[in-house]
């Protein structure tokens, strides 16, 4: 069986009902790659299969959340779709982002109580039920945690997000810096 049709399986299936596709050492070990050059080689495939489906609209992306590359289909108005899976529920959008932000600051876990002081509200466990009820999230009560379930970044480039607010942030230091000299 050709390699990139046992690829295209492992990045297109299903694990469960929160992940998609295959870590890097399922896909090394399925395919067979051994040796020193198993990451080039691994590497390699990706971006040339890459290549190949991208005529198609289809991507190979990376799920920094659950370490696993997928494939997804992508076109301006996913992307659109995707950008606010939250239609007409602006605060559960921003609930989530402050829950993304006190996550990835802490190695995976939030504390109900930053995530609070972020939103500027007393509670928002209504939000954070909802989010755990949409299965983007899963909240331990008892200790007042929340950690992020992978599908947000199937959803989310959460890479391209931080880029974006990266270069927003720099950009609005230019203009301010800008407007002090004039």
């Amino acid at each position: 069986m050709n390699e990139f049709i046992i690829l295209v399986h492992l990045l297109s299936k299903k694990a469960n009902t929160f992940e998609l596709g295959a870590t890097k050492e399922e896909i090394i070990k399925k395919l067979n790659i051994q040796g020193k050059n198993e990451s080039v080689y691994f590497q390699n495939l990706i971006i040339q299969l890459s290549n190949y489906l991208e005529p198609l609209g289809l991507q190979i992306r990376f799920n920094p959340l659950s370490s696993r590359w997928y494939m997804a289909f992508e076109m301006v108005t996913s992307d659109l779709i995707y950008a606010n899976p939250f239609e007409g529920k602006p605060r559960l959008a921003a609930t989530l982002f402050c829950v993304l932000i006190c996550c990835l600051k802490n190695t995976g876990v939030g504390k109900i109580h930053d995530i609070e002081k972020l939103r500027k509200k007393k509670t928002v466990f209504d939000d954070l039920k909802d989010l755990r009820n949409r299965g983007y999230i899963e909240i331990n009560d008892d200790l007042g945690q929340i950690r992020l379930t992978p599908l947000i970044g199937y959803q989310l480039d959460i890479n391209k997000l931080f880029i974006n607010k990266d270069h927003n942030s720099k950009k609005n230091k230019i203009n301010k810096s800008y407007q002090v000299i004039k």
